[in-house]
């Protein structure tokens, strides 16, 4: 069984009343956490939380800085955990993982005695992301312990994620995401954002490359990291080259989530690398995604909608296509791959296949831009403007046609 360790963005300053907010019952439904604090006639705060059916108390809480913080004891180590109010709304996060939590009752609940934790380890050992426990998948281990990330921490928005980068190490905004450096390092690691709703969903993306052609031969190994992350690693070569590709994926409990990954030679893919993504993995703070209105509109203009490009030369003619559907696939094909009498049936195929995958439209720097994030892995992105005429767009200044949808379901 896991620690929780729970600190919340704090109170805002304003207007005071006699009213303790942090007194009563919290919980979140999607995550099964719901935490009891009352208020000991010391001033101190006492309760327990309760996660994955597990329960641990804690007393001695104190009002600093405008949240509550307490520890509790699991394994005979103290674990501290806060609990603060910001705008009206309460949230829970475990060293980056932000879970919004609604208060339920104004007064705490009595905690089951038989089902008080009080710092024993049990045969159950599911934790949330980024604590520092193992979890145990089809008799291997893994490990959420990791030294915490000591870089500068960035994010995006509107994707709604933040991650704090290792120390010494430098992030660039790319492809609708994050690639890292370290001055003389080999190995850079890439933080994106994915839109699977469950874990079972991304380990069924986890599948085995046996290609002869390409001489690229991986296996695959998933294990659970957390309660709510998935460490995947695949090993083998890649075009004859021996290869390790690791990577963490992360669900968001406002959907979608954030997978961590780095690929490099087996040379030089230390144990090293294997930490770094931990700790960055365990500073990953998940928020309500903004929305900006002009990106808003945007993806008004083109949801739903087929986007055609023409190229012309040397007497030829060549017909792309991105079809943009409303619930935010895509599929993105050369015209001549299909026949009109067969376009339809192809689409669920096509849709899960290299050529489909999920497009946003973001603003960046104040410019629309359509991302598309292709199911093997590929980013593209297009900068958007208006073209001449009312059914055109210019993405990176190329004219595509906005017309009707043909193909979406």
């Amino acid at each position: 069984m896991a620690f929780f360790t729970a600190m919340v963005l704090f109170q805002t300053l304003g207007a005071q009343s006699n009213e303790d907010h942090y007194v009563g019952t919290f919980s979140n439904q999607q995550s099964g956490l719901v935490l009891s604090m009352g208020k000991a006639t010391d001033g101190t705060y006492q309760g327990f939380f309760q996660l994955q059916g597990q329960q641990y108390s804690f007393s001695n809480g104190a009002k600093i800085l405008g949240m509550v913080n307490a520890e509790y004891q699991y394994n005979g180590s103290a674990f501290a955990f806060s609990l603060s109010r910001l705008l009206g709304e309460y949230y829970v996060t475990s060293e980056g993982v932000s879970i919004p939590v609604v208060k339920t009752a104004d007064q705490p609940v009595a905690a089951p005695k038989a089902s008080t934790n009080t710092g024993t380890a049990t045969n159950k050992t599911t934790t949330s992301t980024t604590t520092p426990t193992t979890t145990t998948t089809g008799g291997k281990t893994t490990s959420t312990s990791a030294p915490a990330a000591t870089g500068t921490r960035v994010g995006d928005p509107y994707s709604g994620y933040t991650f704090q980068s290792p120390g010494g190490w430098k992030s660039q905004e790319e492809s609708g995401g994050f690639v890292l450096n370290k001055v003389g390092g080999q190995i850079p690691i890439g933080v994106s954002p994915h839109e699977y709703k469950s874990l079972n969903e991304i380990r069924a993306q986890v599948i085995d490359a046996n290609d002869a052609q390409s001489n690229t031969y991986l296996k695959g190994q998933t294990q659970a990291y957390g309660s709510n992350a998935l460490l995947i690693r695949f090993d083998g070569t890649a075009q004859g080259k021996p290869v390790v590709i690791e990577m963490i994926s992360i669900l968001s409990p406002n959907g979608g989530g954030v997978t961590i990954a780095a690929t490099g030679e087996k040379s030089l893919y230390t144990a090293e690398y294997t930490t770094l993504l931990k700790s960055i993995a365990n500073s990953v703070q998940f928020s309500k995604p903004q929305v900006s209105g002009i990106a808003e509109q945007w993806k008004q203009k083109i949801k739903g909608k087929r986007l055609d490009y023409y190229k012309t030369g040397n007497g030829m003619a060549d017909h792309y296509i991105i079809h943009v559907c409303s619930d935010g696939v895509f599929v993105y094909k050369n015209d001549n791959s299909y026949s009109s009498s067969n376009a339809y049936s192809d689409f669920s195929y096509a849709s899960a296949g290299a050529d489909g995958g999920k497009w946003q439209v973001i603003a960046r720097a104040g410019q629309p831009t359509l991302i598309l994030r292709f199911n093997d892995g590929r980013v593209w992105e297009y900068t958007m403007t208006t073209g001449q005429a009312g059914n055109e767009v210019l993405l990176n200044g190329k004219r595509y046609f906005v017309q009707a949808g043909t193909m979406c379901n």
